[in-house]
């Protein structure tokens, strides 16, 4: 998902510092997949650098407004945050694919 500057700016401080962390998450997640060949689309990994940082620079603009400190949100809030399943996108190894493939051709 691509966050947009006013989806953002329309979220709480808390459930701003729980996408982040999610992303995190899922940034992980897909790094694995890439590495074990199982992710077809590795453009997922970059979308969810990008949003990561959309969420980071909006997390910096409220801490300035409010003079915090630099990352005082996240250590407000990371506390309360819980993990969710990382939703398992689409994804399957090259050989696999080749297989399917193969068998469609046959």
């Amino acid at each position: 998902m691509k966050y947009t500057n006013s989806e953002l700016a329309a979220l709480s401080d808390e459930a701003l510092v729980h996408a982040e962390l999610q992303l995190d998450r899922e940034t992980v997640a897909l790094r694995f997949r890439k590495s074990a060949e199982q992710l077809r689309d590795v453009t997922l990994i970059k979308q969810a650098r990008r949003n990561i940082a959309r969420i980071r620079t909006e997390q910096r603009r409220r801490e300035l407004a409010n003079g915090l400190a630099k990352d005082s949100l996240r250590e407000t809030h990371r506390g309360s945050f819980k993990a969710q399943a990382v939703a398992s996108t689409e994804g399957s190894s090259f050989a696999s694919d080749l297989n399917e493939q193969m068998e469609d051709g046959e």
